[in-house]
């Protein structure tokens, strides 16, 4: 019987010690593309040509995930994004969590935080700036238009004519309470009702003086916050809506004089639906990523550009259904 000969064979299963990612300072075989650990690309990379400033953006989105700032980062651009600035945080906590996704908690937990304390900034944003801001809205941008009544002519003695000629035009805005909803997007007068017009002089208004009303969108969703104002906060909580609109509208709405019943009960409901929905999402995407951040990386390096184009259009699409209904 011959000897048996032994070799020494490498098993493939285990890691290369002296290949370390740069990002993540974990172990893996020389020939592999990516990190298997953190997802990052360690293979041969492509120059990057200065026109593709989404793929400059992603690399160095990525290059925050392991310094000291990163959850400053985050937690300033969360609480941005639910009060003023564009972007979403997603774009930099996606990557912030493929990057390190042992702090994947931590990274959802700072941006539920940061975007629920921006929507309180948003909120008082309405309720305090508006009094100052609110006419310029009302007199130049479409979509804030005062409530308009036209009233049927009136004769020389003071009596009502016939049929529906019409007179004088009163715009201002119709009191809550005056208000019922047609359906869902749309709200009509409920006579008698008193309006003050742009000028200060109230009308008292009876049904057969009028010859028509008109009640604007700003009036109609002021009306839909009174009755849904959990659910819209959680569906542009939750959605690519523009959660910033609805959080300074929320507080436009829910502290003017007769919009709400109690404003404290509604600013609790809007803190509560805010909370659920901005945790809910962010950690729903962070969880995500952590259990699949590896395998989701390379797809993402690969084709980043349709991604790009992606986001971009639900980023549009929610500005543009918040302008159907608004």
């Amino acid at each position: 019987m011959s000897d048996k000969q032994t070799t020494n064979v490498t098993d493939p299963a285990e890691p290369d010690a002296s290949v370390t990612c740069s990002r993540c300072q974990m172990t893996f075989h020389a020939d592999d593309e990516f990190c298997p650990h953190c997802g990052a690309k360690v293979g041969p990379h492509r120059k990057v040509a200065w026109w593709h400033l989404h793929r400059r953006m992603y690399d160095w989105t990525l290059a925050w995930a392991y310094k000291p700032s990163a959850a400053i980062a985050l937690f300033v651009m969360s609480f941005a994004e639910s009060s003023f600035f564009p972007i979403p945080p997603d774009v930099l906590l996606m990557p912030l969590v493929l990057g390190n996704r042992k702090k994947w908690f931590r990274y959802a937990l700072t941006c539920s935080i940061a975007s629920v304390s921006g929507a309180v900034a948003g909120f008082l944003i309405g309720m305090f700036l508006w009094g100052a801001i609110g006419p310029f809205f009302h007199d130049h941008v479409p979509g804030f238009s005062r409530d308009e009544i036209v009233l049927k002519q009136v004769n020389a003695a003071g009596g009502i004519e016939a049929g529906d000629k019409h007179g004088e035009t009163i715009e201002g805005f119709i009191p809550r309470d005056r208000l019922e909803m047609v359906n869902w997007h749309s709200a009509g007068p409920v006579y008698p009702l008193t309006i003050t017009d742009k000028q200060g002089q109230t009308h008292d208004i009876q049904a057969d003086q009028v010859a028509e009303a008109e009640v604007g969108k700003f009036s109609t969703v002021g009306k839909q916050y009174e009755k849904y104002n959990f659910w819209i906060v959680f569906t542009a909580g939750f959605t690519p809506l523009p959660f910033k609109v609805i959080t300074i509208t929320a507080g436009v709405f829910g502290t003017a004089q007769g919009a709400v019943a109690n404003p404290a009960v509604f600013f609790g409901v809007f803190l509560l639906a805010a909370a659920i929905s901005r945790s809910a999402r962010f950690f729903l995407v962070a969880g995500l990523m952590r259990l699949f951040g590896p395998k989701i990386t390379p797809f993402i390096d690969k084709y980043l550009g349709l991604l790009a184009l992606a986001f971009t259009a639900l980023l549009i699409g929610g500005f543009l259904v918040f302008k159907m209904v608004l």
